[in-house]
C-alpha cells in the first residue's frame, strides 16, 4: 500500500477557520467585552458616512495632501497642486489661501511635504469610484463629477481603508500568536490592546490620514518576515516583507528605523542559509521595497527638482537630535504616549519582558530596537506632541509589539489576574472610545495639553457640539 498520502504534513487550517474556532473558545464574558468593542468600532467608522453629505470624510490639512498625489494624478496628471487646492471641498478658505501663498518649488509646483504611500494604497478604491461615477453619469442616473471629491470616492476610499485597518488586526493575531503561543492570549492581546491605543480613532474616524495604513505596513513586514522563517526555500515572503518596509517608509519617512527587523531577521538567518541564498534574499527584500521607494523619489523629483531632500527639512521643519524630549513624549499631558493611553504602559512591560527572554534569537530583539529607535526619533522632532494628534499618534508601528507584550503578560498570568486584565482593559477601552468622542466633536483641545480631569469633565461639551452638527445637518431641531 502506498503510505507517501499518509506521511506528508497536515494542511493549517485557514486563517478564518483558525479565528472562528478561536472565538468559540473564549468565555461568554470575553466574547461580550470583544462584541462591545466591535459595535464601538463599526459605530465610530459609520459615524463618517453620516457626516459625508454635509462634510467631507477626507477634510484636513494632512489629509488632503496625503489625498492629492492620487486626486492631481488621476484628474489633472501633473502634480501641481494649486489646482487640487482649488478645487477642493477638504479644508476651510482660509487654510486653502493661506497655503496658496506659500512660495513654490524650484519647478514652479506648490510643495507636498507629505509621503505619496497613502495615495498609492488608495488606487485601488478611487478606479472602483471613478468606474461607478463614470457608468451613473453615462447612464443618466446622476449628473456628479469626476471630480475625486464626491461622496462616491469618499465612500469607496474610506470602506478600502477600514478593510485594511481589519486586514492589519488579523495579521496582527497571526504574528502574536507566534509569539505568544497561544492564539487566544493573541486575539484578546491583540484586540484589548488595539482598544486602548490611539489606534482606533485612526482606523474608524481618521482614516484619510497615513496611521492606520502604517500599522498595516509594519505588520504586513512582520507577518512576511515570520513566513519567511517558516518557508525557508520561498522568496516570496521576502519580497513581501520588502514591499511591506518600503509601503511604511513612504507613508512615514521616520518608520525607516522598523528596516532594523529584516536585517536582523536576514542576518540571522545568514548563518544557515549560505552566502548564496542570502544574497538573493537581500534581493527579494530590495526588489519589494526598490520600486515603492524610487516613486516617492521620483514624486519628489518631479515636485522639488531633486530625487534626494527632506521635504519637511524644506517647509522649515527640523529635529533635535542632542535634546530629545524622552519623558515629555511618553507621559507628558500634551499627547504623551502612556499619559493618553496609559494601558499601553502594560504591554510595552510584557514585550520588553518577551524580547529580554527571547534574548536576541529572533524577530523580537529587532523589534525592540525599532521600538525605542521610534521614542528617540518622535522625541527629537521639533513638534514632538505632533499637533493635532489623538494621543500620541506617531508611535502606530510600536502598537504590534505591544499586543504581543499584552498577550505574553496574559499566558503567564494566573486565572484570577487573566480575568482583571480583562476588565481593567475593557475599562481603558470603554474610556478611550470616551475620549475619542471628546476629541472628535473637540470638546477638548486638539493642540494643547489635557490633564485626565479636563477629559473626565468635558462630556457634557461633547453632546453640545453634535447637537450643534446635527442643526447644521437639519437632521434635529431644539
Amino acid at each position: 500500500m502506498d503510505n507517501s498520502s499518509a506521511e506528508q504534513p497536515a494542511r493549517p487550517d485557514p486563517w478564518w477557520q483558525e479565528l472562528a474556532a478561536t472565538w468559540r473558545g473564549l468565555t461568554a464574558s470575553r466574547r461580550r467585552g470583544l462584541l462591545a468593542v466591535a459595535c464601538a468600532t463599526l459605530l465610530a467608522f459609520g459615524s463618517q458616512f453620516a457626516e459625508m453629505p454635509w462634510r467631507s470624510a477626507l477634510r484636513g490639512t494632512d489629509s488632503s495632501f496625503y489625498y492629492f498625489w492620487l486626486r492631481s494624478a488621476m484628474v489633472h496628471g501633473d502634480w501641481d497642486f494649486r489646482r487640487d487646492i482649488l478645487e477642493c471641498n477638504t479644508m476651510p478658505d482660509d487654510f486653502r489661501q493661506l497655503i496658496l501663498k506659500d512660495p513654490p518649488t524650484p519647478t514652479g509646483r506648490q510643495a507636498n511635504k507629505y509621503g505619496i504611500g497613502w495615495s498609492v494604497l488608495s488606487v485601488p478604491p478611487y478606479l472602483l469610484a471613478d468606474g461607478v461615477v463614470a457608468t451613473g453619469r453615462g447612464l443618466g442616473v446622476w449628473t456628479l463629477e469626476r471630480d475625486g471629491y464626491n461622496p462616491v470616492y469618499q465612500i469607496f476610499i474610506y470602506t478600502w481603508h477600514f478593510l485594511l485597518a481589519l486586514a492589519s488586526l488579523v495579521l496582527a493575531w497571526r504574528v502574536v500568536t507566534r509569539w505568544c503561543g497561544d492564539r487566544e492570549a493573541a486575539l484578546l492581546g491583540v484586540v484589548l490592546l488595539w482598544a486602548a491605543s490611539p489606534l482606533p480613532f485612526y482606523q474608524t474616524i481618521k482614516l484619510s490620514l497615513s496611521h492606520s495604513a502604517a500599522f498595516f505596513a509594519v505588520t504586513l513586514m512582520c507577518w512576511s518576515l515570520m513566513r519567511a522563517q517558516d518557508q525557508r526555500d520561498r522568496l516570496a515572503p521576502w519580497w513581501l516583507a520588502g514591499a511591506g518596509l518600503g509601503l511604511a517608509v513612504i507613508l512615514r519617512f521616520q518608520l525607516a528605523v522598523f528596516a532594523v527587523v529584516p536585517a536582523w531577521v536576514w542576518l540571522r538567518g545568514a548563518r544557515d542559509a549560505g552566502w548564496g541564498r542570502t544574497s538573493v534574499r537581500a534581493g527579494m527584500l530590495v526588489l519589494g521595497a526598490g520600486p515603492l521607494v524610487f516613486l516617492q523619489l521620483f514624486a519628489w523629483h518631479v515636485v522639488y527638482g531633486t530625487w534626494l531632500l527632506s521635504p519637511y527639512g524644506a517647509a522649515g521643519e527640523t529635529f533635535n537630535w542632542s535634546d530629545p524630549q524622552i519623558l515629555p513624549v511618553l507621559f507628558s499631558e500634551r499627547h504623551g504616549l502612556f499619559y493618553w493611553h496609559p494601558l499601553l504602559l502594560v504591554g510595552a512591560a510584557g514585550f520588553g519582558w518577551l524580547a529580554w527572554r527571547e534574548r536576541g534569537r529572533g524577530l523580537l530583539a529587532a523589534g525592540l530596537a525599532a521600538v525605542l529607535a521610534t521614542v528617540y526619533v518622535n522625541a527629537s522632532w521639533w513638534c514632538w506632541w505632533f499637533a493635532s494628534s489623538f494621543g500620541s499618534r506617531a508611535f502606530e508601528g510600536a502598537c504590534l509589539f505591544f499586543m504581543g507584550g499584552l498577550a505574553w503578560l496574559w499566558v503567564r498570568a494566573r486565572p484570577a489576574w487573566r480575568e482583571a486584565l480583562c476588565a481593567v482593559f475593557l475599562a481603558g477601552a470603554a474610556w478611550n472610545f470616551y475620549i475619542m468622542a471628546l476629541f472628535y466633536t473637540m470638546a477638548i483641545p486638539r493642540d494643547p495639553p489635557v490633564s485626565w480631569w479636563e477629559m473626565l469633565t468635558s462630556g457634557g461639551k461633547g453632546w453640545e457640539v453634535v447637537a450643534r452638527w446635527l442643526q447644521t445637518a437639519g437632521m434635529w431641531r431644539p
